[in-house]
């Protein structure tokens, strides 16, 4: 018999009188369907109902979405629709400064892009109102007296990391982290592997997943296997749990099924595969790039878990795992089979604490240990909070369940780290539209902070990261959280991972032993310091860009980064496109070198010639054996012997243009009873005299008018005693710029110092430079004990003598980072970076940091991890991309002070003016 039927009509009034009384009963208000109407007087709030309703309630609810299932990878909408849904406009974005006094250490070791990345970051944070908050340290080992703490909860990690750092470790350092749908997705975490990889090096790809354990979101951290596996989670109720351990998932075929699983090799040189050993257990054969490496059987006379490691050839591409029989596969670790920084993310949507502890707990044990675990993180919560909000579950049991979680994790994994993270903030919508914050987020937030404090984990609360209680209704109205009103989009999570990426860098940085944090005190400032130095120089750069016929010159000064010439022919690509080239400059006289090349420069020598440098050389005479030339070397050449210097070596001369009048010079030594060359140009005899020398003992620099850019230059001594010859130098006369690189390889500032001044000055004269760069440093960082002082003093002296001698503007730049044999830092690179900002101030020059830009403290050791390799394994030089990387660096910031030099109106007439900057 059939039920009666209400007429519509009376089915609605019977529903709104419903909402309205439990509206208006004494019950939290996400059981209110109308809460509003609770919290003022009656009318106006019914008034209310028939108004469209603000915040984003104007939108038609989303569809139901389970709460175990990850948000789908839709487009995100604009920032630019906040301004339609109330929330601030977002501030301007940070320029490098910005950023590093707001961040401290926490952006060291990152490079350009991912600094750019973060200041965009930054004005996300701000318009959101997210806030950095520190990590809670936590105590793994009290002190001796109360209240005192012996060891910090990261200590474990922060430990291994330094290990990394100092090139101490031999193994990877490997991140566990266990969570929810928000580590499902990687969107998270994928920031912070990528950040702790470009900071401490790269391990790998880590653990992955056979297949998605879900459909739904990003398969990054897994493979694609076939369709035939029989896939079982601890998320699965209704299914027992089996043996699944670590990851929570197992893939398993029946006797007589044969399936596949692909993955990308890329990089990897060492595969690990965890599966089941068991009765009756078939193989799995292991592939890479079509070609069978080892197959490995499952059978075993009692079901546990087991692991099966493997090497990997260079250059492998695709892994594939083919199975035969009963087999029940777990997971797959990808690594590099070196340190490095390996991250691993299990996730399973729909998890909490409960969920990871119905994994088999031997199982679960095994393959934990098995990851050798420096760090474990415990992001869960989300699911915690959402039962407690719906009544579903108490705060007892959520306490005994996370208790429980952190105490296994400890006990398995005793000797690392853990770090719990607290639930974001999430909301709520009522039936009547409106946005409300979840109310169980906070209450869990502070049960996982207790359990932290009682496990020796350290903590950070999420919730007050994302700008606290509510704040899931600003990410909304912003479009980067979903419509889910739980699950951040893609910039969110990314906001996320660089919130917790800065409070483990910033506590990373606050745990260094006291010698390495006195040396993170010493002064080693990012950006190009003392601009105003720098005012001719960039006044003159305005003036050529508008049009003037302005000479532009530079001479960079310095040791092997300097001889090595990758980093200033990258420099002067970049400069000479921007305004105009004037040849190649300098070239000191010597042998062939590859090096020259890039410039389109050869050189030559017969037999019988000599290349000296000031630092091999005895000085048998006070006077004459001092004179160098500009590199710091000469060539010493027996009678007969001929020398050969070509510039622009195979260029052609545009058709039809006239040939741009040039100039090269001729730098040689007349000694008392010396030879004079024979000089041939083009092959055609120009004849040179000895002369008197106007300044230094026996130095002449001969001036020779040419046309365009392609010269050969051969001298030969006729005898009868030997000839010196210093160098030699092309320059177009027309305007744009000229530089000159000017490196002896392990010279010191005192080096330079030591040359015969007279002929030194003589030299950097008749290049005319308007810009000095010293690059001096590096080698100076390697010495036992620096005198600081003298340092100071010596290496100011030589810069006035510079100046006055060429009247140029000077920029130091400070040394590369270097590694002491054996690891760790150079001994007195602490010396080294404190005294030149001194140096460069006293002495009115602009200072540029080079170890600051590669990330600070023990970054070499990152550069010789990147990919490509950046730095060279004697920690001291760099590779030729690492040259140009640190080139590209050096420009951003000294065009970005030119830039800024600009929207100054007092700065060009002042030099008009003739003032000193």
């Amino acid at each position: 018999m059939s039920s009666p039927r209400l007429p519509t009509g009376a089915t609605l009034a019977l529903t709104a009188a419903l909402a309205l009384g439990l509206s208006l009963a004494p019950l939290p208000d996400a059981l209110r369907p109308l809460p509003q109407l609770a919290r003022g007087p009656l009318a106006p709030g019914l008034l209310a109902l028939l108004r469209p309703a603000r915040r984003g309630a104007d939108r038609p609810p989303p569809p139901a979405q389970p709460l175990d299932a990850e948000p789908s990878e839709e487009a995100e909408p604009a920032l630019a629709e906040a301004a339609l849904t109330g929330a601030a406009p977002a501030p301007p974005p940070l320029d490098a400064r910005q950023l590093h006094a707001l961040a401290g250490d926490a952006e060291q070791g990152l490079g350009e892009a991912t600094r750019a990345k973060a200041a965009a970051l930054e004005a996300l944070r701000a318009q959101l109102g997210a806030a950095h908050v520190e990590l809670e340290p936590g105590c793994r080992r009290a002190g001796a007296t109360a209240g005192s703490c012996e060891e910090e909860a990261l200590a474990p990690f922060f430990a291994a990391l330094r290990a990394l750092d100092t090139g101490g470790a031999q193994a990877p350092v490997r991140v566990v982290h266990l969570g929810d749908s928000l580590v499902a997705s990687d969107h998270i975490t994928d920031l912070l592997r990528a950040r702790l990889q470009e900071r401490h090096g790269s391990g790998g790809a880590g653990l992955l997943f056979i297949d998605r354990p879900q459909k739904s979101g990003r398969g990054v951290r897994a493979g694609t296997a076939s369709a035939g596996f029989q896939v079982t989670r601890l998320t699965d109720l209704e299914v027992p749990p089996g043996q699944a351990g670590l990851l929570g998932v197992t893939f398993s075929t029946a006797a007589g099924a044969s399936e596949t699983a692909r993955f990308d090799a890329a990089g990897a040189r060492v595969a690990e595969l965890f599966f089941l050993a068991q009765p009756g257990g078939g193989s799995v054969q292991v592939s890479v790039d079509g070609r069978v490496l080892q197959r490995v059987q499952t059978r075993f006379e009692r079901a546990q878990p087991a692991f099966a490691r493997l090497s990997l050839p260079a250059g492998a591409r695709e892994l594939l795992l083919r199975t035969q029989g009963k087999v029940e596969l777990h997971g797959v670790s990808l690594e590099r089979g070196g340190p490095g920084v390996v991250y691993d993310t299990v996730g399973l949507a729909g998890a909490d604490a409960r969920v990871f502890l119905r994994a088999q707990a031997p199982v679960f044990r095994a393959e934990l240990r098995r990851r050798h675990p420096s760090l474990v993180v415990l992001m869960l919560g989300g699911n915690e909070a959402f039962r407690l909000s719906r009544g579903w579950t108490s705060e007892v049991e959520v306490r005994r369940d996370a208790d429980a979680l952190a105490l296994r994790v400890r006990e398995q994994v005793p000797e690392a780290a853990c770090l719990v993270v607290g639930p974001l903030d999430a909301a709520v919508r009522t039936l009547g539209g409106e946005l409300v914050a979840r109310k169980g987020t906070a209450p869990v937030a502070r049960i996982l902070r207790e359990v932290a404090q009682a496990r020796g984990c350290a903590f950070w609360d999420a919730q007050a990261a994302m700008g606290g209680e509510g704040a899931a209704e600003r990410w909304l109205a912003a479009g980067v959280l979903h419509e889910d009103l739980v699950h951040p989009r893609a910039r969110g999570s990314d906001l996320m991972g660089h919130l917790l990426d800065f409070a483990l860098a910033r506590a990373f940085a606050r745990s260094r032993p006291p010698d390495a944090a006195v040396a993170a005190a010493v002064p080693d400032p990012a950006g190009l310091h003392f601009p105003e130095a720098l005012a001719r120089t960039f006044a003159a750069w305005r003036a050529r860009e508008a049009g003037a016929p302005e000479r532009l010159a530079i001479a960079q000064l310095g040791a092997s980064h300097t001889a090595a010439h990758y980093f200033s022919d990258h420099l002067r690509e970049v400069l000479t496109a921007r305004f105009g080239e004037r040849g190649r400059g300098f070239i000191a006289a010597g042998k062939s070198s590859p090096r020259l090349e890039r410039a389109k420069v050869t050189r030559a020598l017969s037999e019988g010639w000599t290349v000296e440098d000031a630092l091999a050389t005895p000085a048998a005479d006070p006077q004459t054996s001092r004179v160098w030339g500009l590199t710091g070397t000469r060539a010493v050449g027996a009678p007969e012997a001929t020398l050969r210097i070509a510039f622009c070596e195979g260029c052609a001369d545009e058709a039809g243009a006239p040939a741009v009048p040039a100039t090269l010079q001729l730098s040689w030594v007349a000694a008392a009873g010396g030879s004079v060359p024979e000089l041939l140009v083009d092959g055609e005899r120009v004849p040179l005299s000895a002369g008197p020398a106007p300044a230094a003992p026996g130095l002449r620099i001969t001036q020779l008018p040419v046309q365009g850019a392609a010269h050969t230059l051969e001298l030969r001594n006729p005898g009868p005693a030997p000839l010196t010859v210093l160098g030699a130098a092309l320059e177009l006369e027309r305007p744009g710029l000229v530089y000159d690189a000017l490196g002896l390889p392990s010279a010191t500032a005192a080096t330079l110092a030591s040359f015969e001044p007279g002929s030194l000055a003589q030299q950097l004269k008749a290049r005319h430079p308007g810009l000095l760069v010293l690059w001096y440093g590096t080698n100076e960082a390697s010495a036992p004990a620096l005198d600081a002082e003298r340092y100071r003093t010596e290496y100011g002296k030589l810069i006035a003598q510079l100046r006055e001698a060429t009247g140029a503007e000077c920029l130091l730049i400070g040394p590369t980072d270097r590694l002491a044999e054996g690891g760790g830092e150079a001994p007195s690179l602490a010396t080294v970076l404190q005294v030149l900002p001194e140096v460069a101030r006293a002495q009115g020059c602009a200072y540029w940091s080079a170890r600051a830009a590669m990330g600070g403290e023990l970054s070499m050791v990152r550069w010789q991890r990147a990919e490509p390799a950046l730095g060279l394994p004697d920690g001291v030089h760099l590779t030729p991309v690492g040259y140009e990387r640190l080139a590209d660096l050096f420009l951003a910031d000294v065009l970005a002070a030119y830039a800024h030099a600009g929207t100054s109106p007092a700065q060009p007439r002042a030099v008009a003016e003739g003032q000193k900057p």
